[in-house]
């Protein structure tokens, strides 16, 4: 690792490890059936769904709403994106946190009420690689070895958000 790296300032890392850590945990207690979210409906702006959906939309909202604003701001006001960056990284961390507590409650449902999922587990596996790719990007673990990585990291954003739209349409 380079002198450059922000692993040389532990605190954001420990944060992002805890983060990314306790998000394994919860999904693992979900995935093996020792926890699940009480399944009932919360009404919201007059709409009316599970709270493990609500998660999931939480967590999309804030990164669809967030990723773009955090483009804006790193082109136009390139002196602000310091403090967007910390916003961008571990706001989408937790995001990623409230989104996988969805996927796991979906893929764990009973036979008698499971959903298609296609279009869930390539949304799920482009978010997981994703939040890979920016984690090694952000904490300096990707210069030497992976030269595409500031390329790589938009183009999987690019297919995120397209992914997004297709299970919303198919949800519908």
């Amino acid at each position: 690792m380079g002198s450059t790296s922000k692993l040389s300032n532990n605190s954001p890392f420990l944060v992002a490890f805890t983060i990314i850590l306790a998000t394994f945990i919860i999904v693992t207690l979900i995935f093996l059936r020792i926890y699940r979210i009480p399944f009932y409906y919360i009404e919201i702006l007059g709409i009316s769904n599970s709270l493990v959906h609500w998660l999931g939309w939480i967590g999309t909202l804030f990164i669809a709403i967030t990723v773009p604003i955090y483009f804006f701001i790193k082109r136009k006001m390139p002196k602000k994106i310091r403090g967007m960056l910390k916003i961008h990284v571990f706001g989408n961390l937790l995001s990623v946190t409230m989104i996988s507590i969805h996927f796991a409650h979906q893929v764990t449902r009973p036979a008698s009420n499971y959903q298609e999922l296609g279009t869930g587990i390539v949304l799920y596996a482009a978010m997981i690689l994703l939040v890979s790719s920016g984690f090694l990007q952000y904490f300096g673990l990707a210069k030497s070895k992976i030269k595409s990585m500031k390329f790589l990291h938009p183009a999987i954003a690019l297919t995120f958000y397209l992914t997004i739209i297709m299970h919303i349409l198919h949800g519908i």
